[in-house]
């Protein structure tokens, strides 16, 4: 007797149209992004920033920080997805004897289940990476803010210095306008105050550059808190008091340190989900069928069955050995690497912590020896010349002492500033610096 069989499944059914040029029997279409799963609150266009604020304006209006979030429901979505059962599969198998009327029906429904805990290690797995998501915003974020309040300490740096050429041009066009008077007298030269002069307008030369700086930087500001090039930005408030601060490092107040904790954690998961893996998901059968068969003298017949059936795998060759092998290297590599972090956190922080202490230094020597007696040298000599006693070009060069020595204490200033910012950023500080 000669039969011919045509088994199909559902699944495979899918996956040969896949393959094939016949129409798909499912189709998936495009879909637009679904701009409603961001729930920002609006974007602050203020144009008041207090100094103390910049940290929560970034963290709320950084438009990468927006984006970056939704990584986290990403993340959610995999949560979602991970330690389901696969999808069960039913069969039709239809036979026919091309002579006879003979032939048959068997449905067949079946389901694999695992023998082994991999579901709930791949939950566990998938919420482990949603939380070092959720740890890698707060580094981005860390790192925007840091940038922003050294952006800040510019600023303000660039501001204290327009400050002062503004009060030296005011004291050297002083200068010269005694000098002129003088001339009437004849006492002194009207070329010495040309000179003076000169030297006011270069100031002011200096001046505008510093507060076009200054323009720069603020339009460079407003992309970190979310701020339209075009509207216009206005930095209040004042950098603190040069002194060290008193807190300290805490490994686990730096976000990346925990991330690395929670793989840590997931490394060890991922080698028993590679254990659990040596071994294929049992499948579970149920099946019935009808059959017409001829039976002499009577004729067809039908008869029907019910039957269940399992498959087991045997995992003679495959055992998951290599897969085994790669996580626990993973794990130990990763073990090694939460080390070498934490050496390079520590590493950080001492450095900050160094450079602080140099700035504090240097800007207090300047403060207490240099600066007093170049402001007193420079006030002697210009009664020296008021009276003839010293000439103009000793005048000019106290104050261009006077000038580089106040430029560098500024620099020294904004140098500690920063690196304040930067030390606060290694410990982990979660809110403002200022």
């Amino acid at each position: 007797m000669k039969n011919f069989t045509i088994a199909t499944t559902l699944s495979g059914a899918l996956a040969l149209s896949a393959c094939s040029s016949t129409p798909e029997l499912i189709i998936a279409k495009p879909e637009a992004a679904d701009l409603s799963l961001s729930k920002d609150s609006p974007v602050n266009q203020s144009a008041k920033l207090k100094l103390c604020d910049i940290a929560t304006r970034v963290s709320s209006n950084n438009p990468q920080l927006r984006a970056a979030r939704l990584r986290i429901q990403e993340a959610q979505g995999q949560v979602v997805q991970a330690g389901r059962l696969s999808n069960p599969e039913l069969e039709f198998d239809l036979n026919k004897n091309v002579k006879t009327s003979e032939g048959g029906l068997e449905v067949t429904f079946a389901q694999r289940f695992p023998i082994t805990n991999r579901l709930r290690l791949e939950k566990h797995i998938s919420s482990q990476q949603l939380a070092i998501a959720k740890e890698e915003i707060k580094v981005a974020q860390r790192a925007l803010i840091t940038q922003a309040q050294i952006l800040a300490v510019e600023i303000i740096h660039k501001r204290q210095s327009a400050a002062y050429l503004k009060q030296q041009s005011a004291i050297l066009n002083q200068f010269a306008k005694h000098i002129e008077d003088s001339v009437q007298e004849g006492v002194l030269s009207s070329l010495d105050a040309n000179q003076a002069k000169v030297e006011a307008v270069t100031l002011e030369s200096q001046l505008d550059r510093v507060r076009t700086e200054e323009d720069i930087l603020l339009n460079k500001l407003k992309a970190y808190i979310g701020v339209d090039p075009a509207r216009p930005l206005q930095l209040t408030g004042s950098l603190p008091t040069l002194k060290m601060p008193s807190a300290t490092l805490i490994l686990g107040n730096r976000p990346e340190y925990r991330a690395k904790l929670i793989e840590i954690n997931q490394s060890e998961q991922q080698i028993a989900l590679a254990k659990a893996n040596r071994y294929q998901d049992v499948e579970g059968r149920i099946f019935t069928s009808v059959d017409r068969e001829e039976d002499a003298p009577e004729g067809l017949e039908t008869e029907g069955s019910v039957g269940v059936g399992v498959s087991v795998p045997l995992n003679f060759y495959n055992k998951n050995e290599g897969n085994i092998q790669s996580a626990r290297a993973s794990a130990t590599r990763i073990v090694k690497e939460k080390e070498a972090l934490a050496l390079v956190i520590r590493q950080e922080v001492a450095t900050q912590h160094a450079e602080m202490q140099s700035w504090l230094n240097q800007t207090q020597k300047l403060n207490n020896r240099l600066l007093p007696l170049a402001d007193d040298n420079a006030e002697q000599l210009e009664k020296a010349y008021s009276n003839g006693q010293a000439p103009f070009t000793s005048v000019l060069k106290a104050r261009s002492q006077q000038l580089a020595l106040q430029s560098q204490n500024l620099s020294n200033q904004q140098a500690f500033h920063t690196a304040r910012v930067r030390y606060f950023a290694a410990i982990g500080l979660e809110k403002s610096s200022f």
